[in-house]
């Protein structure tokens, strides 16, 4: 009986013991189970990390990529200084007989030319005054008279003067390089270049002082504008008429930014007593009448009182010629006519 008891006894220290064993070992094992889960849980918080860091870098490099360069190409310029013109600007002529509806302002932004059109609706997208003609061949030659002809991007200068005429064209983007005031529309009176409109504010203060009013009523004219302005000639007068007074787009020098007509815009304006007073005077300004009396055969076109070109003080004495005005054409042994 006594050795049964001791025996039951042991037993039961025993069982107690392997159940005290493996409660331990289950609390270890737990234990190893949430340190290993703790660990899990650390090593993927730190993989999302990593992902989110890297793929933050993978996207900012991407946008910078997308990230367009500003253009680093450097344009050729000629700059203003006397008879050194930067850029000339292709002036379409007004036919004869027609006036434009023109404000007395020089400020006026706006050009109300005689063919109509809104000076609002957007011409150059570009406002960037510098231009790369890099698809175009440059090419040297001399003229009749000895003078350097040079065309550079597409531009044409000779002796350093830009030129815009029926032989030389200006690529259809092309803007005036340095106007006062950046190009934003089809047409402006105030988008000419700097030095131009410098010259332009001290001539007009002196005419002023002598009771006369003189105002730029057309200026700066898009190639596209001068396509529509062209073919409306060509449509109401033929094309042969139209060569006469008007220019094809891109042998304008209203494109250059280095001319204005002024005023009335017809013939009248010659007899008038600014006519007489610009005709006599612009020359001290640096203006020339670009196209003279009487030089239809050099110039191509008819002869316009009202349309001065800037071309710098030592040139426009030059054309000035003791008041027997030459053209540009003339003076330099250059042509102005068109192929066809």
């Amino acid at each position: 009986m006594n050795c049964h008891t001791t025996t039951a006894k042991s037993e039961w220290r025993l069982t107690m013991a392997n159940n005290r064993l493996t409660r331990k070992q289950r609390a270890a094992v737990v234990r190893r189970q949430k340190i290993t889960l703790a660990a899990g849980i650390a090593v993927l918080i730190l993989v999302i990390i990593f992902v989110l860091a890297f793929k933050g870098c993978n996207s900012k490099k991407k946008n910078n990529d997308k990230t367009v360069p500003a253009n680093t190409e450097t344009t050729t310029k000629t700059t203003t200084d006397g008879n050194k013109t930067t850029t000339e600007n292709n002036s379409e002529n007004i036919k004869p007989g027609e006036t434009q509806d023109a404000s007395t302002s020089s400020d006026n932004n706006t050009d109300n030319n005689s063919d109509g059109g809104s000076d609002n609706n957007s011409g150059n997208d570009n406002n960037s005054s510098d231009y790369s003609g890099s698809q175009y061949a440059d090419s040297q030659s001399v003229s009749s008279k000895g003078f350097s002809i040079q065309t550079i991007n597409g531009i044409t200068y000779v002796d350093g003067v830009l030129i815009a005429n029926k032989t030389y064209s200006l690529p259809s983007d092309f803007i005036p390089q340095d106007p006062e005031v950046p190009v934003t529309s089809q047409r402006s009176t105030t988008s000419l270049d700097r030095t131009l409109m410098s010259a332009w504010r001290t001539m007009q203060a002196d005419a002023s002082s002598q009771g006369l009013n003189i105002y730029i009523a057309s200026a700066y004219r898009s190639y596209s504008y001068q396509v529509n302005l062209y073919n409306s000639y060509v449509a109401r007068d033929g094309k042969a008429a139209a060569d006469t007074y008007s220019s094809r787009p891109g042998n304008s020098e209203h494109q250059t930014g280095l001319c204005f007509d002024l005023n009335s815009i017809d013939d009248s304006f010659g007899d008038t007593a600014e006519g007489r007073w610009v005709n006599d005077n612009c020359y001290k300004y640096g203006f020339c009448i670009r196209f003279p009396k009487g030089k239809d055969a050099y110039t191509g076109y008819q002869y316009e009182s009202w349309h001065l070109r800037y071309v710098g003080k030592d040139l426009a004495e030059k054309l000035y010629n003791n008041g027997a005005w030459i053209s540009l054409e003339e003076y330099f042994g250059i042509t102005s006519e068109y192929p066809d």
